[in-house]
C-alpha cells in the first residue's frame, strides 16, 4: 500500500496537480475564482491547454460518494482538470471495512484489497463555489492524515463529460499501471461527509 501511495504522489507531481496548502489553519477560507483557461457554458466545457483546446460535452448525470485517499489542486493549463482526487467508492469501502475495519492503514491486510479499487478522479468545477468546496475537502484530508485522524468522504454531484475534441491524445496511468483515456467530470457541488457514519450504516 505504501508503494501505491508513493506512485499516487509521483503521478500528481508529474502532472503538476499536487499542491500542499501552506495555511495550516482548520478555518482556511478558499476564495479562488475558476482558472481563466476553463470556460463553462451550461454543462459544456472548454479548456485552453496552452497549444490546443480541449472541448467536452455532458453525457450523463454523475452522483458518487468516495472515501478520499489523496488529492490535489492546480492552475496549470496542461493538467486539464484543476482538481484531482483519489477515491474509493463506498460500496467497495463498506465491503472491505466489514472484514478489515482498519483497511485504510498501510499495514492492514485490507489495504491490498483497496489499492486496485481506488479511482483517479479528474474533476472540473462548474464554478467558484464548487472549486472551493473541493479544495476544502482536500485540505481536510491532508489535515486529518497528518494528525492520524478520521478518513474524509466526499459526495460529488455533476455530469460525466465526453471529450469532444482534442488535438493531442490524452492518456492516464490507472492504479494497475495501465494507460487509459481519462474520464472527466463536471462538478456542480460537493459535500464533506463523516466516513465512519457511512461505513457503519447498513
Amino acid at each position: 500500500m505504501k508503494a501505491f501511495f508513493t506512485l499516487v504522489l509521483i503521478g500528481l507531481v508529474a502532472l503538476g496537480v499536487y499542491n500542499f496548502l501552506n495555511d495550516n489553519s482548520p478555518f482556511t477560507l478558499f476564495t479562488d475564482d475558476l482558472p481563466e483557461h476553463i470556460t463553462v457554458e451550461g454543462d459544456s466545457v472548454t479548456v485552453d491547454a496552452g497549444d490546443y483546446d480541449v472541448r467536452f460535452e455532458p453525457v450523463r448525470e454523475y452522483q458518487k460518494t468516495y472515501m478520499l485517499f489523496g488529492g490535489g489542486y492546480s492552475k496549470d493549463k496542461s493538467s486539464i482538470s484543476p482538481i484531482t482526487l483519489f477515491g474509493l467508492g463506498m460500496v467497495d469501502a463498506k465491503n472491505i471495512y466489514a472484514r478489515y475495519p482498519d483497511f485504510h492503514r498501510c499495514d492492514s491486510p485490507g489495504a491490498a484489497i483497496a489499492q486496485p479499487k481506488v479511482k483517479w478522479l479528474n474533476l472540473i468545477p462548474a464554478d467558484k463555489q464548487a472549486l472551493n468546496e473541493l479544495r476544502k475537502s482536500i485540505k481536510e484530508f491532508e489535515d486529518n492524515l497528518g494528525q492520524n485522524g478520521d478518513r474524509v468522504c466526499v459526495s460529488l454531484v455533476g455530469k460525466t463529460l465526453h471529450m469532444k475534441s482534442s488535438k493531442v491524445p490524452i492518456m492516464q496511468m490507472d492504479s494497475n499501471g495501465k494507460l487509459r483515456p481519462p474520464t472527466y467530470h463536471l462538478i456542480h457541488s460537493s459535500k464533506i461527509i463523516n466516513c465512519r457514519n457511512l461505513l457503519d450504516s447498513a
